[in-house]
């Protein structure tokens, strides 16, 4: 169940109940009743006005001996349901009604989830914040501010927030690392877990404080950059663009055009030379389009690449932070058994709503591979800002130590998984397969303007080619291989979490380590 909260950063109410009844079947230990009611607390501090949660929580603490929480003095879930369910179709009418607080609070969440309305969702937290007394949603709210960088809102709800909101804490860590004050951070970070032990991800937060910031390494020739383009002409140099802007220093650049109908060769080298302004980089032109797969090993066999130390695949959609390749480039040297990289990706709203952070198998079997989700909750609150080992991060913006991948034999992309779809995902279960690792770096936030979390419904020939393609893979690997894999992944981040619990342990209030030696079985 450790991995599970790891996994999903912070339940809501649905997951944290099965969790919990998952952990008290039986004759449950102390531990796990410490544990099932740590993530009750955790759908608390997102639903702070849920009458029943609450009473479950409390019925639990009673079993425990625990204090209970404070009951809210709100309308029952039931009403709040009913009251939204009557407006389901307009929520923006719905909120200039006269709402109970629980039922404003969940609207504005839904709205920041699916990143709809940020004008809206500002100007009312900002009217909730003059007009209501401190409360716990604040803290929640103050990162959707965060999100749309609407600094002078975020702090003033970080000011009015509860002063036992976890998440509050967390938000301002996050704010002091934005200002390089690592100290105010460990300080936050510090304070929210005495506040909710049960927070993994504050705890790897925390771990990576405790072993300082490294010198980012400086991006050279043995780095080379490629990315591809099919029919998106201002997109791709607009992703360009961004990359020239970060911190790539003397990385070889290469554009393949992947036999665009929509712009002429003439057309993407003017444009590429407009937003280069005389630096370097190299097009290339297909006369057809033959795929991503077979244009990323395309790239990855030409003479120069094959030069290179790292090799980056972007998508031509993507707009990145400064330091990723540094960033990326530190991860590879810092963990001599890691063959990729890959970090955050976001959606393109105002709020940038979490696109797809990292991806374990969650059942594998005879020709049967079933993942987990890419994106387990959708509004970020800092819950997937780590580093650890995974299965496979999104393909859009990955770092490859080549190197490492040709002693390992890696295969190359398989082109059966033409023109596109999964061909990244079983690139990253090969590198696993064949003795590598693969990592994910959450503090490195990139933008995919595909914007694939909330695209328009597929048709149906677009879904048959997705399942098409996903049993293509299954078929590929052997029950046992699959079940390998899965051993090699899981126990990997198993011990990536007990050095990030050893790292931070110093730094813990007492009641942080009662709680985690509980749940390691540590005697107190």
């Amino acid at each position: 169940m450790h991995f599970f909260l790891r996994f999903r950063g912070t339940l809501e109410t649905a997951p944290a109940i099965w969790a919990a009844q998952q952990l008290l079947e039986g004759t449950p230990s102390a531990a796990h009743m410490e544990f099932a009611h740590a993530l009750l607390r955790h759908a608390l501090a997102l639903e702070p006005w849920n009458r029943e949660l609450a009473a479950l929580a409390n019925s639990l603490a009673a079993a425990m001996g625990r204090a209970p929480v404070p009951l809210p003095d709100a309308p029952a879930r039931a009403a709040i349901d009913a009251i939204i369910e009557r407006h389901r179709d307009d929520p923006l009418a719905l909120l200039r009604t006269d709402l109970p607080a629980p039922a404003r609070h969940r609207i504005l969440l839904s709205l920041w989830a699916t990143g709809q309305h940020p004008e809206v969702v500002a100007t009312e937290a900002h009217t909730w914040a003059h007009t209501a007394p401190s409360n716990p949603n604040f803290g929640i709210l103050a990162w959707a501010a965060h999100g749309l960088g609407a600094t002078e809102l975020r702090d003033l709800l970080l000011e009015r927030a509860a002063p036992t909101c976890f998440w509050a804490e967390n938000l301002r860590a996050a704010i002091a690392m934005l200002h390089g004050d690592a100290e105010a951070a460990r300080r936050h970070l510090v304070a929210s877990l005495r506040l909710e032990p049960a927070q993994p991800h504050a705890v790897e937060q925390l771990a990576l404080l405790g072993e300082g910031l490294p010198a980012l390494p400086q991006a050279d020739a043995t780095v080379h950059i490629l990315f591809y383009t099919f029919n998106k002409l201002e997109t791709t140099l607009r992703t360009l663009e961004s990359v020239l802007a970060t911190d790539i220093g003397d990385a070889a650049i290469t554009l393949l055009n992947n036999g665009s109908t929509a712009f002429s060769p003439a057309d993407l080298e003017a444009g590429v030379a407009r937003v280069a302004q005389g630096r370097p980089v190299r097009c290339i032109h297909l006369p057809v389009n033959i795929g991503a797969p077979a244009a990323r090993n395309w790239l990855w066999h030409l003479p120069e690449v094959q030069q290179a130390r790292y090799v980056a695949f972007l998508d031509d959609d993507v707009l990145l932070p400064r330091h990723w390749l540094s960033r990326f480039l530190a991860d590879l040297e810092a963990h001599p058994q890691y063959c990729a990289v890959g970090g955050k990706v976001v959606n393109p709203n105002a709020f940038h709503t979490i696109q797809y952070v990292y991806r374990y198998f969650q059942e594998v079997g005879e020709q049967h591979i079933r993942f987990t989700p890419n994106a387990p909750m959708f509004f970020d609150l800092g819950q997937y800002d780590v580093v650890r080992p995974c299965l496979s991060v999104m393909g859009c913006c990955h770092l490859f130590h080549r190197r490492r991948m040709e002693r390992l034999g890696v295969p190359d992309f398989d082109v059966r998984f033409s023109p596109s779809q999964v061909d990244d995902l079983e690139r990253d279960i090969q590198i696993w397969k064949h003795g590598g690792m693969v990592l994910y770096d959450g503090r490195v936030r990139i933008i995919h303007l595909q914007d694939a979390g909330s695209a328009a419904p597929k048709s149906e020939a677009a879904w048959a080619h997705v399942w098409g393609n996903h049993q293509k893979m299954e078929g590929k690997f052997r029950g046992q291989e699959l079940r390998s894999i899965h051993a090699r992944v899981q126990e990997a981040e198993a011990e990536a979490w007990r050095t990030a619990l050893a790292r931070a342990w110093d730094d813990f209030s007492e009641d942080t380590r009662h709680f985690w030696k509980a749940q390691m079985g540590v005697p107190a």
